[in-house]
C-alpha cells in the first residue's frame, strides 16, 4: 500500500527558528501545517524521499551569502525543485535565562554558526575577547539549550525564540547590518508554473577550466536575449583547486522560449547544467 505524503511544510526547527517564521509566512500563520525537522537535510530529505509534500529551507543571507550545503544538496538532487521565495528581515537578539545587567556576566554564546557570524562584530565591541563561541544546529535549539547552563551563558536568536521559552531579551538588533535579510525557498518534486514574472536559478561548470572566455560565453547566452542576470557567483567544486561551480538567477521561466535557447547555447560549453528551479520573483 502506497503511503500517503504528510502534507505539512517541513521546515527546521524546533519552535523559534526564522525558518519556523518564514515556514508560518508561508501556510498564514497555522502553525498545524508545519512540521519541525533536527536540520536542514532532514528537510530535504523529507522532500525527496516524499515524506512531506513540500520543505522551506534558507538559501541565501544578505549578509553572509549562499548557504553552501543547500546549494551543494539541490544540485546533486534528481527531483527538488524551487517553487517560491519569501524574505525575512532577521533581528537577532541576545537571549539570556536569566534577567542579568552586564555584559560582563556573559563568557559564552550559543547559535547557529551564520547567526554568530551575522554578529561578529557586535560580540567583538560588546563582549570580553575570551568569550566562547559555541555552535548550534539552529537558534531555536541555541535558545532552548540555555535551560542547561548557568546565567553566565547567553544564546542568539530570534524573538520569538525567548518568547517561547520564556527567557529575557537582553537586546534587540545585535545583527551587524540592519538590513539583514535571509531568503528562504519552498521546494518539492514538482516544478512551479509560470506566473509571468519569475526568476530561474540554475548552477553549471565548464567541459574545460582552462580555455579562455568561457565566462563570458555563459554570460552572453543570456545578454543577447537580453535576459536580466540577477545574481551570479561561484563556489570551489571540492575536487581540485582552480575547479568553480557557477550559480545564477536570471529573470524567465523555464519554459519561456528565450530562455530555452539560452540553457541549449549554455549546454554546448557546460559539463553540468541543473535547473534548480522556477519561481514568482519577491523583488
Amino acid at each position: 500500500m502506497k503511503k500517503e505524503i504528510d502534507k505539512r511544510t517541513s521546515y527546521l526547527g524546533p519552535k523559534g527558528t526564522y525558518s519556523e517564521e518564514a515556514a508560518l509566512i508561508h501556510k498564514n500563520q497555522k502553525e498545524n501545517l508545519i512540521d519541525p525537522k533536527k536540520n536542514i537535510f532532514e528537510v530535504l530529505e523529507s522532500v525527496e524521499k516524499k515524506i512531506n509534500f513540500e520543505g522551506i529551507i534558507p538559501i541565501e543571507n544578505s549578509r553572509v551569502g549562499t548557504i553552501i550545503e543547500v546549494i551543494d544538496y539541490l544540485i546533486k538532487s534528481k527531483n527538488l525543485f524551487l517553487n517560491k521565495e519569501i524574505l525575512v528581515p532577521i533581528e537577532a537578539c541576545l537571549i539570556t535565562k536569566n534577567k542579568i545587567d552586564s555584559l560582563d556576566y556573559i563568557t559564552e554564546i550559543i547559535s547557529k554558526p551564520e547567526a554568530i557570524n551575522q554578529c561578529n562584530e557586535w560580540i567583538r565591541k560588546n563582549l570580553n575577547e575570551d568569550v566562547i563561541l559555541t555552535e548550534s544546529p539552529s537558534t531555536g535549539d541555541a535558545v532552548s539549550s540555555l535551560n542547561n547552563h548557568d546565567s553566565s551563558v547567553a544564546a542568539i536568536g530570534p524573538e520569538r525564540a525567548a518568547i517561547i521559552n520564556e527567557y529575557y531579551i537582553f537586546e534587540r538588533g545585535i545583527q551587524d547590518f540592519k538590513n539583514n535579510i535571509t531568503r528562504f525557498v519552498v521546494i518539492s518534486n514538482n516544478p512551479t508554473k509560470k506566473s509571468g514574472k519569475d526568476k530561474t536559478s540554475i548552477a553549471f561548470d565548464f567541459k574545460t577550466k582552462d580555455k579562455s572566455g568561457l565566462l563570458l560565453a555563459a554570460l552572453e547566452s543570456f545578454s543577447k536575449r537580453n535576459i536580466n542576470l540577477q545574481k551570479i557567483e561561484s563556489r570551489p567544486k571540492g575536487t581540485q583547486m582552480g575547479e568553480y561551480t557557477f550559480i545564477i538567477d536570471f529573470n524567465g521561466h523555464i519554459e519561456d522560449k528565450l530562455v530555452i535557447d539560452a540553457l541549449n547555447e549554455l549546454s554546448n560549453i557546460t559539463t553540468l547544467l541543473k535547473v534548480l528551479g522556477s519561481y514568482p520573483r519577491s523583488y
